[in-house]
């Protein structure tokens, strides 16, 4: 048991697995899960916000307290599987049969991942199989999830980013079960890197933690994980010409969105930004090329133009 607990994700280790671990921002919410698990019974839920606030861990939670047959329950991940044939087929074909329990669940997890039609195909099937079974859908994007099924989920949770603080005490604390030493610097770094998504900071923490001892990403071997660690490291520095390198060889088309609200939030962390006037004129460009990838063919060429902008200030 020591050995299998050793080799264990933190991630995994350290979510809450009930709802007297789980911690809730809003009284709210929370009286609205307690009366769902009190009930045994749960209406169909959609839950928006950033990633690693918690979304999938409450999910779970809810699923856990229903006591439902194992056969009653189906997760599906939409960022994998978003088709109208994964919506007709997998979904249709689970919930329109019979439950062994009072009701099925099928947790869609990143739902804003689904095509529009294939919405339009699961908000009748919520209509029409809501006897059978309860849908719960998580997402980081809430206008990407059609009106119509916005409409169907009675039950709307929105979840807003952890306070840093917040997030430093308690990696602290997971550092301290592991008997891990570390700079508190290089901690920031982590979370900074990272936020607001606590899953992917424990993930780099625990990635980067060799010998009880937290290290920084190794010189010249930047993955996917760890690129804004050194986009941060080149921000610190002003050099724009690296940050565009390491941007553009790791973020995927989808990612790019991101980038913009990264700078929004650290830009004030280079040295020429640092003056008020530099800042202002770095948030204008910022914004105008926010404001032109929606439209835009290509997001890197667009994102790469904003980096020389920023370089030449």
């Amino acid at each position: 048991m020591v050995d299998v607990l050793k080799h264990k994700l933190w991630v995994e280790r350290y979510r809450p697995k009930t709802v007297n671990e789980y911690v809730f921002h809003d009284t709210r919410q929370r009286a609205q899960v307690m009366q769902m698990i009190e009930e045994k019974s749960i209406p169909h839920i959609l839950m928006s916000g950033v990633q690693g606030s918690g979304k999938t861990t409450l999910a779970f939670i809810l699923i856990d307290a229903m006591e439902l047959h194992e056969t009653d329950v189906r997760v599906i991940n939409a960022s994998d599987e978003n088709s109208v044939d994964t919506v007709r087929e997998k979904i249709k074909d689970f919930v329109s049969t019979a439950p062994m329990g009072p009701f099925k669940i099928i947790l869609l997890e990143e739902a804003d991942y689904i095509s529009p039609n294939g919405q339009a195909v699961m908000r009748r099937l919520m209509e029409e199989f809501s006897d059978n079974a309860r849908f719960i859908l998580t997402c980081n994007y809430l206008h990407k999830i059609i009106p119509a099924i916005q409409s169907r989920c009675t039950t709307k949770f929105q979840f807003k980013a952890a306070d840093k603080d917040d997030i430093a005490e308690y990696l602290i604390n997971v550092l301290a079960s592991e008997q891990v030493t570390f700079d508190l610097d290089l901690l920031d770094k982590y979370i900074t890197a990272g936020y607001p998504d606590v899953r992917t900071i424990l993930g780099s923490l625990q990635q980067h933690t060799v010998g009880g001892k937290l290290y920084p990403p190794p010189e010249g071997e930047i993955s996917s994980e760890d690129y804004k660690f050194k986009l941060i490291e080149y921000i610190e520095r002003d050099k724009w010409v690296e940050a565009r390198k390491v941007v553009c060889a790791n973020v995927l088309k989808e990612e790019y969105e991101d980038i913009y609200t990264f700078l929004y939030e650290n830009i004030n962390k280079s040295p020429k930004f640092q003056s008020k006037a530099n800042w202002e004129e770095a948030i204008i460009i910022i914004a105008e090329h926010l404001y032109k990838h929606t439209s835009v063919a290509d997001p890197e060429i667009n994102a790469a133009a904003m980096f020389i902008k920023l370089g030449m200030i």
